[in-house]
């Protein structure tokens, strides 16, 4: 089936290639944008979204709110994505308006997930019954059909609940889309909290895996890590983890640190990771100032420091700590919160280079023997925060070696790479 975005899984399956070259997943997330954003307001996020480096943002047609929130499914115009409550007749001047945000995020570079039957805990789905088997596979086709030739947009099948709820409605929608487009766009899952679409791992129509952990940040390792190992091997995001400010969560608050942590944790089980911002979903005043809050900023970072090196080349692997890891203070874990101070590595598949992400300052012990150069040319820590290196130095490959991070910064990466004498 050919893929209308260009994107395509990667041979070994653990990664999105865009144009036969690999594609770093740099996500965000705005779920009302069809309802609750101008365009005008739409071409300001995207635009800054795409300086900052972005280049996927999800979506939802079906959008009614979420926790502690409450908003009409209609835009700004009062239009109602369909015609008397029936998913089998759109709403046109809905669907305009869509129409217009896909072209504006193609003319930005940006790739749209949507997710059309809607999220909040299964809304349309669950309470309102409004997504039926009977009537959602029409849906599909029809939206299949209208983005048969756009470019740019991923289909997120799901809505928000546990996998395996509503598997009939899910399917429906799966071969409503392939009817209508001819498969011509990548398909996925999007799951509730505490959940994976790999319930559906061997599903021909699921080209790639998502993950939504909610607050649970300390199941993030485990659970990317699990579908990572997967067979067949299939790409996986981490989709929704907490937003940055989020109010909603036990966990709050959502603190940078905990953004920051939640991205490399996924990154380096062999993953990759979608933003947010709790201003941004909700759309609260100040969500234009909440473009550039500070995890937004390093997610920047995050992207640079891995798009400047062959990241595609990675293989997790927690083995390159002999001592360190997991730190976890004893008064410190509390119940299954154990794994909240994990600390993450993963080396090169030619062995010349590892990386160290550190949640914390604490002395590791790192195995050198996962380097086969005889000479580590130059060993350098970054600080997350601001990018800012500081150099080690280089030394003799002798198989294991103490590194301390600088004690005044909350995280810390760690960069190793080897060479020959």
């Amino acid at each position: 089936m050919h893929n209308k975005t260009s994107l395509s899984i990667s041979f070994d399956g653990h990664y999105l290639t865009k144009d036969n070259k690999p594609f770093f997943w740099m996500g965000d997330t705005l779920w009302p944008i069809y309802n609750l954003y101008s365009l005008e307001e739409t071409e300001y996020y995207f635009e800054r979204r795409r300086q900052q480096g972005f280049n996927i943002i999800h979506t939802m047609i079906a959008f009614d709110g979420g926790p502690g929130m409450v908003a009409p499914a209609s835009n700004e115009a009062g239009a109602l994505p369909w015609l008397n409550n029936n998913p089998t007749t759109p709403n046109e001047s809905f669907f305009l308006k869509v129409d217009k945000v896909i072209k504006i995020a193609d003319e930005k570079d940006l790739i749209v997930v949507i997710m059309p039957l809607g999220g909040s805990s299964g809304s349309f789905v669950k309470q309102k019954e409004f997504f039926t088997a009977k009537n959602v596979r029409a849906y599909g086709k029809w939206l299949g059909q209208r983005y048969k030739n756009s470019s740019n947009i991923i289909w997120a099948n799901g809505a928000d609940l546990q996998p395996w709820d509503y598997e009939d409605v899910y399917s429906e929608l799966t071969k409503g889309l392939i009817e209508g487009d001819d498969g011509s766009h990548l398909i996925t899952l999007h799951p509730g909290g505490g959940y994976s679409s790999s319930y559906f791992h061997k599903e021909d129509w699921l080209a790639f895996n998502i993950i939504q952990t909610w607050d649970s940040y300390w199941q993030i390792y485990p659970m990317v890590s699990a579908d990572y190992h997967r067979i067949p091997s299939k790409p996986v995001v981490l989709a929704e983890g907490a937003y940055e400010a989020g109010p909603e969560y036990p966990s709050a608050p959502i603190t940078p640190y905990l953004v920051r942590k939640q991205a490399y944790w996924a990154y380096l089980a062999g993953g990759f990771h979608t933003y947010g911002h709790g201003d941004m979903w909700r759309k609260n005043p100040t969500w234009k100032a909440s473009l550039d809050a500070p995890g937004a900023h390093q997610m920047r970072i995050l992207r640079e420091f891995f798009i400047t090196r062959e990241w595609w080349k990675l293989i997790p692997d927690q083995s390159i700590f002999i001592k360190g890891n997991p730190p976890n203070p004893p008064h410190l874990i509390s119940g299954n919160q154990e794994g909240r101070y994990l600390h993450a590595g993963a080396r090169s598949k030619a062995g010349d280079w590892i990386i160290a992400y550190l949640c914390c300052p604490t002395e590791v012990v790192i195995d050198l023997r996962k380097i086969t150069k005889s000479t580590i040319t130059h060993a350098k820590w970054m600080d997350p925060r601001n990018g800012e290196f500081r150099f080690i130095g280089s030394f003799p490959n002798n198989r294991a070696q103490v590194f301390f991070p600088p004690n005044d910064w909350e995280d810390a990466i760690l960069l190793v790479k080897g060479g020959n004498t």
